[in-house]
């Protein structure tokens, strides 16, 4: 009698055994846990984030072989990053309902059968349609990575997990740093159709290794303790309506006409449904699936626009520089991979020098010249003329490569540092969201600039009818070669209304990073405003 409890205890009680489960987690304790769930969340990470930039240097090859318009074009990269940003927020709260791993998985899933599509399909629709698809999954995947990654740690083991998380995020953001560079590396080995067919055994042996080696931890929690937000479906279709119908109206209204029916509709209709998000939200208070109170905080509000502006300054204009590039210069894809590693490469550098500055200096000062940077390196574009190669172009990239370097590594701190604790995660999603928009609306923007340009000093020249549409495809789509093959005069015409267009694209840039640097220097402020406005 006396030595059953003694053998008992040896083969482990079910009392006891629940007991020290509930207390010391096991599984969140395993390394074998943490190093697979860092590893499928930094390769998923790696991934969804370089689909974003690998296609730019692909945009000519796709172009030869759909017959893609400049709108065509801008479009490919829009739709997705458009639904990946609209969506990313609510797939957080989806993930928190249904379970962390399987909206996960499911976001592989969908992710995986969109690279096919792009893969076969064989018109320009059919490949933006897909991208659109892709980037719906690649939301429900990058919006679970961190929350999936954090779950694997206990909650003593803080300060580990936000090393992971921080190294996780600072692969992702070399990932599409390098973007250009691997596409190109794809394409001039292979197809443009490389650059998705990759995705297919990496996601394969993602979605196996979750499968089999990542447990949902978030759902093997007491249910008592689990805050279970609610999905506001309403506020998803206001948010991709309002995004999808104000980018259609930007890229196509140059071609459609800026007085268009279609266009003026899509217009209005996009900003009536932004406002319409506003309101609805506002008054949801903290059930809002985006809390646009917080922007009432000046430091968030500043920060969140520099993450936004940083992307559209950068991989918001880049694809007309690839353009340029690859129809005027005759660069390689891979060539112009190469050259876009100017602007990764400072990025990556000068961030650990950002990371750094702050020990010495204000972090909203920090922010301020690299911003200034930015906007100095935009203007030695301005040199850039129709005997210019791709020298020209280099000090250009790497200047404003070293200031985006100096300020991107504070934007999801800050974010999240100038907020009340009860809405860090609101901000650092809102943070996320605010780079991919910051792409589109740079392409769509940026974009319509260019075709006006182009367009209007086309409109100026004697040009056949029959032959006008061609030769305005052609010019802003950056083949001044072929326009050669019919007239040498008007390619060389042409390339200087490209140029026009170009030089007022980086002007406009620069006076957005020095708007974005006046404001770091007045508005931002570290954790004394860590408290929603008075009366929210």
């Amino acid at each position: 009698m006396t030595t059953a409890p003694s053998a008992r205890t040896g083969r482990g009680s079910p009392g006891r055994h629940r007991k020290v489960r509930a207390n010391a987690d096991p599984d969140r304790s395993s390394r074998g846990i943490v190093g697979w769930s860092l590893g499928v969340s930094a390769v998923s990470t790696i991934m969804m984030t370089l689909d974003i930039t690998i296609v730019l240097v692909a945009l000519p090859a796709i172009r030869e072989d759909l017959g893609l318009t400049l709108s065509g074009s801008q479009w490919v990269i829009n739709a997705y990053s458009l639904t990946f940003a609209s969506l990313m927020l609510a797939a957080a709260s989806l993930s928190d309902i249904i379970g962390r791993r399987t909206i996960f998985l499911i976001g592989h899933v969908v992710f995986l059968a969109a690279s096919i599509g792009c893969i076969v399909t064989g018109s320009e629709a059919g490949l933006i349609a897909f991208r659109a698809l892709q980037g719906a999954g690649g939301a429900l995947v990058f919006g679970t990575a961190t929350p999936l990654l954090s779950d694997a740690f206990s909650p003593d083991d803080s300060a580990k997990r936000t090393k992971a998380v921080a190294a996780m995020m600072g692969i992702g953001g070399a990932a599409s740093a390098f973007g250009p560079l691997i596409g190109g590396a794809l394409v001039e080995t292979g197809q443009w159709k490389w650059i998705f067919a990759i995705n297919i055994p990496i996601g394969v042996l993602v979605i196996l290794a979750t499968l089999f080696c990542v447990p949902d931890l978030h759902r093997r929690g007491d249910p008592s303790q689990q805050k279970v937000p609610r999905v506001a479906p309403f506020a998803m279709v206001l948010t991709v309506g309002a995004l999808v119908l104000v980018n259609y109206g930007i890229i196509d209204g140059e071609n459609r006409g800026w007085t268009d029916h279609a266009i003026l509709a899509a217009l209005i209709a996009g900003v009536l449904l932004f406002a319409a998000l506003i309101l609805w939200e506002i008054n949801k208070k903290d059930a809002a699936m985006v809390d646009f109170r917080l922007f009432r905080i000046p430091s968030f509000a500043t920060v969140t626009f520099n993450a936004f502006a940083s992307r559209m300054f950068s991989f918001g204009m880049l694809p007309f520089l690839v353009l340029w590039m690859s129809g005027q210069l005759g660069l390689s894809a891979l060539e112009i991979g190469y050259v876009a590693s100017g602007l990764a490469v400072p990025m990556i550098i000068f961030s650990a020098v950002g990371i750094r500055a702050v020990t010495w200096v204000p972090v909203g000062w920090v922010q301020a010249v690299g911003m200034v940077v930015v906007a100095a390196g935009l203007m030695l574009g301005l040199r850039l003329d129709a005997s210019s190669g791709w020298q020209t172009l280099l000090p250009m990239l790497v200047v404003m490569g070293a200031g985006t370097g100096l300020m991107l590594p504070h934007v999801m701190s800050l974010a999240v540092e100038v907020v009340p604790a009860s809405r860090t995660g609101m901000a650092s999603g809102l943070a996320n969201t605010a780079l991919p928009l910051g792409t589109a609306f740079g392409v769509a923007v940026y974009g319509a600039y260019l075709a006006n340009k182009v367009g209007s000093g086309l409109d100026g020249l004697p040009i056949p009818d029959q032959f006008r549409d061609v030769a305005q495809e052609a010019a802003e789509a950056g083949q001044f070669r072929a326009i050669a093959e019919q007239s040498a005069p008007l390619a060389q015409q042409s390339l200087q209304f490209f140029l026009d267009g170009l030089h007022g694209i980086f002007i406009i840039a620069a006076v957005l990073a020095l708007v974005g640097a006046l404001a770091s220097v007045v508005f931002i402020r570290k954790p004394a405003e860590r408290n929603l406005p008075a009366g929210e």
